[in-house]
């Protein structure tokens, strides 16, 4: 499986674009029903040697990894934190790693890089915007949470990214209405206008 894997993404290579590794199994694990601290630890490191052994050779600075929860509306109660699965995210081999961060039940993990180092040349890409909800986020809290996360980690070390798609296939009958993800991508630009301002003038 790995090997077809690694032949896929070397076919988006060599179209010239970024290879981009969707897992939302990852933080799953850490809920999962029947395994111990010791079994959760094996089967994410698993899930990180499967994904390196399907993207070698592909040099890490144009893949990017993305994690999440899943695409629903719902009281997500029963999710894996963020520091339950960061050092796993972090020893996967991309250039850039994208996570939910923009919903009330983690837009406070941010804190966690105040003791979580980013490897040199690596870029956070966490949401600044939600799939799980029809309100639109403000350009200015947009641009406060890239702030946040800028003076953790460094300015040229966050780039503004979505919790997760809005569907997960084409068919789909996404919960947020089209016209509004429209709006939601608008305000992020808009947030990361007014964040860059206030970050390199």
């Amino acid at each position: 499986m790995a090997v077809e894997l690694n032949k896929e993404y070397r076919a988006i290579v060599d179209a010239g674009l970024l290879v981009q590794i969707d897992d939302p199994f990852l933080p799953d694990i850490f809920f999962e029903p029947g395994l111990d601290d010791a079994q959760k630890k094996r089967r994410a490191q698993m899930y990180v040697d499967a994904t390196n052994t399907a993207l070698s050779g592909i040099p890490a600075d144009i893949v990017r990894f993305h994690t999440c929860y899943g695409i629903n509306e719902g009281p997500r109660l029963y999710e894996a934190a963020l520091a339950d699965i960061i050092d796993y995210v972090l020893r996967i081999n991309a250039g850039s790693y994208s996570f939910e961060c923009a919903n009330p039940r983690h837009e406070h993990e941010y804190h966690l890089f105040e003791r979580v180092k980013v490897p040199d040349g690596k870029v956070l890409a966490p949401g600044m915007i939600t799939h799980a909800s029809n309100i639109v986020e403000h350009p200015e809290l947009i641009a406060e949470r890239i702030i946040r996360f800028a003076n953790l980690v460094g300015r040229e070390n966050v780039m503004a990214g979505a919790d997760c798609g809005f569907s997960s296939q084409a068919l789909y009958r996404t919960e947020v209405h089209h016209t509004v993800v429209w709006e939601k991508f608008k305000a992020m630009r808009e947030g990361a206008d007014i964040a860059s301002r206030k970050l390199w003038h």
